[in-house]
């Protein structure tokens, strides 16, 4: 951006202006080329200058070089905004250091700035995530004390680690919680109840807050249908999941490929390998996409005499062929 002649030399503005733009088209290196010629002209840079390019570290997970731009920044008496350290808590955060995005919020706490909602979510997304939902707890609770009322995505960050670490008493009272503070659960947070009670089988609570859901207005998804079918196929309860799989159909949900995994597998493990083709046959002719050979070679298959190189065979309609030959050595042994 050097002038040549008598031309105007750019200023801050105009450098932090082409500086988010190569930000925004993800050329980070560009950017970084740019601040430092901006450097070397002389052109005192901003927090804005600043801010732009430690998101974009952040964001691109080079959180090493994101720390020694936050101490250049400070090196050159430029303070740190609450727009600095989100950036670099989420960035943290989303790396799962959940050490290093307290000790960030710590010093951001330190310098007298307020955390907003975007802090709080991503420090509690960080702990949540390596079990610490506990702790997470302590952050909502101060939030809301603090005058920052919770939205959904701090609802849902804490519902999930709740349900992570299996504490399901916490979990629904959170959950009762909502109503009370004026926020309405939405398709993720029946989501995130749904799936923590079908992962531990406990059916009959994962079918009543489906039955909650749909009373509240809320439809189920492809992946509330997937989590209840596919715990319903390992426990073995096969016309329920066919129930819900018709259901989700002529809600207009079209079924995943891990829908029709979860039945297929379900059947081959009970033996009935006539529903088996009917729903490969059915989940051919709908054009869903997922490999065939992955079924068979689950150690919940029924199928263990299937022979190596059928490794080569990738296609729906050849596994197939392949399953009905299968079909007639059982046949044939049975004799």
């Amino acid at each position: 951006m050097m002038t040549k002649g008598g031309g105007c030399s750019p200023d801050v503005v105009t450098y932090n202006t082409v500086i988010h733009g190569f930000l925004q088209e993800g050329e980070v290196s560009k950017a970084c080329d740019l601040y430092h010629e901006m450097v070397q002209q002389g052109v005192l840079h901003d927090v804005v200058t600043y801010n732009s390019i430690l998101d974009a570290l952040c964001k691109a997970g080079a959180m090493d070089k994101a720390e020694l731009f936050l101490r250049q920044m400070v090196d050159d008496d430029i303070r740190p905004n609450e727009v600095t350290y989100n950036a670099m808590i989420h960035g943290y955060s989303t790396l799962g250091q959940w050490k290093k995005a307290t000790q960030m919020f710590r010093e951001m706490t330190s310098r007298g700035l307020a955390p907003n909602i975007v802090t709080w979510s991503s420090l509690m997304t960080s702990l949540c995530k390596h079990g610490r939902s506990k702790e997470a707890a302590e952050i909502f609770h101060s939030m809301a004390a603090k005058g920052h009322k919770p939205n959904i995505v701090t609802y849902r960050v804490l519902l999930h680690g709740y349900a992570a670490e299996g504490f399901f008493a916490d979990m629904i009272d959170l959950f009762n919680s909502m109503a009370n503070n004026g926020i309405v659960p939405d398709c993720h947070v029946f989501n995130i109840l749904i799936n923590a009670y079908a992962k531990c089988g406990m059916m009959d609570e994962a079918m009543s807050m489906l039955t909650e859901m749909r009373g509240q207005g809320v439809s189920p998804d492809v992946f509330t249908y997937a989590t209840v079918i596919a715990a319903l196929c390992r426990m073995g309860r096969l016309t329920d999941a066919m129930d819900n799989f018709n259901r989700m159909i002529g809600k207009g949900v079209q079924p995943s490929k891990v829908v029709y995994h979860s039945l297929i597998q379900g059947f081959c493990t009970h033996g009935n390998l006539v529903k088996v083709k009917e729903l490969i046959f059915e989940m051919t002719d709908k054009g869903v996409e997922g490999s065939m050979m992955a079924l068979f070679y689950s150690e919940k298959c029924c199928i263990p005499e299937l022979n190596l190189t059928l490794l080569h065979i990738t296609s729906y309609w050849m596994g197939y062929f392949v399953l009905e030959e299968l079909l007639l050595r059982r046949r044939c042994s049975m004799r």
